[in-house]
């Protein structure tokens, strides 16, 4: 099937769905708003997210609104999932696997800390049906070690059993980045099978994320945690574009004045940007570098993969946006503090 009849309906979709986004005016009324609960009244009475924000004594507000908006962004997935068969209707659930492992990482911290996972389940972000693991069987873990044990016919299982007996303090840790560093070789596996022009796409998309995760990961590793250069080096990610093994490897070994004039020399130079904190928006400047990436390819509209990934990634910037603008209402920050730590730029609608 050609790319045009594969992705003709579901790009129109798309595009029509994205027409519904917020706009900056809503963007403006949510950061005018007064109080936590003059925000959350204007997602549900004023934006696409209202039907999906209902009230549960479980959660504080905010975490109501969080996991509904998480939610919503996963009902999406499955709607263009819809769209699609074999191979890729394969791809987009390797996308999915990305709220898998998020899950699972829930469900990990829960039993470290010797909580129910009856209680936990509240909080996860997909339906069981696209786990690859039973809730069933894991939820009676009383500790990391049996809950590694039930994920033994599991894809999971292989990466996370050397860590059975590692120190409990580093175990978390260690479990995460291997389910991180998962999720990356499934994705680049599986688009494998697309197309010649998709699959170029997504292994740019990988090797744009893989290279910000590695600065991120360096730049924190040596700034703050003292990490060994041989950890460093064997947690980054490969599959980068800028940096490869090599490239990773000089500044592990390196320091951090040496990161940031290496990175100041590449695409990505915007993210230690001297104009303020690099500490504290280290972060923010990598969801804005690819906020505006995707921004763009969705603009372009092309007849191929590369709308349908733009239009889910957008959507999580947008719900990660208002989750920002929730929780700086819980600490009563000024408007103008609030719009510093958007990934979408609202400095022409001041």
């Amino acid at each position: 099937m050609s790319n045009a009849r594969r992705f003709s309906a579901i790009n129109t979709k798309l595009r029509v769905m994205h027409s519904h986004f917020l706009t900056d005016e809503d963007y403006i009324n949510l950061i005018e708003s007064k109080t936590v609960d003059d925000t959350i009244a204007y997602l549900k009475n004023n934006t696409i997210y209202g039907e999906f924000i209902k009230t549960d004594p479980h959660f504080t507000r905010i975490e109501e609104v969080d996991i509904a908006m998480d939610r919503f962004l996963v009902y999406q997935f499955g709607k263009i999932l819809n769209y699609f068969s074999d191979k890729y209707k394969e791809f987009y659930r390797s996308l999915m696997l990305r709220y898998e492992v998020e899950d699972l990482k829930l469900f990990i911290r829960a039993v470290a800390r010797g909580e129910s996972l009856e209680e936990t389940k509240n909080l996860s972000l997909i339906r069981e049906k696209y786990y690859s693991f039973s809730y069933e069987k894991i939820k009676s873990a009383k500790n990391i070690n049996e809950l590694i044990e039930m994920l033994n016919d599991t894809p999971f299982y292989d990466i996370i059993k050397r860590y059975k007996d590692e120190d409990p303090e580093r175990l978390i840790f260690y479990i995460e980045m291997s389910l991180d560093k998962f999720y990356f070789q499934t994705v680049s596996e599986k688009a494998k099978k697309l197309s010649k022009e998709d699959r170029k796409f997504v292994e740019q998309l990988v090797g744009r994320n893989v290279d910000l995760l590695n600065i991120e990961w360096i730049y924190r590793g040596l700034k703050f945690y003292n990490t060994l250069p041989e950890e460093l080096i064997n947690y980054a990610l490969n599959g980068g574009l800028e940096f490869k093994y090599e490239d990773l490897k000089k500044l592990c070994y390196s320091d951090v004045d040496n990161l940031i004039k290496t990175v100041q020399k590449t695409p990505y130079k915007e993210l230690f940007n001297p104009d303020k904190d690099i500490d504290t928006f280290l972060k923010i400047r990598i969801q804005r570098y690819l906020y505006n990436m995707f921004k763009d390819v969705f603009k372009k509209a092309k007849m191929d993969i590369s709308v349908s990934i733009g239009y889910l990634h957008l959507l999580e910037f947008e719900i990660r946006d208002v989750m920002t603008i929730l929780e700086s209402k819980r600490y009563q920050m000024s408007s103008i503090d609030i719009r510093e730590y958007l990934i979408r730029d609202l400095k022409g609608s001041e």
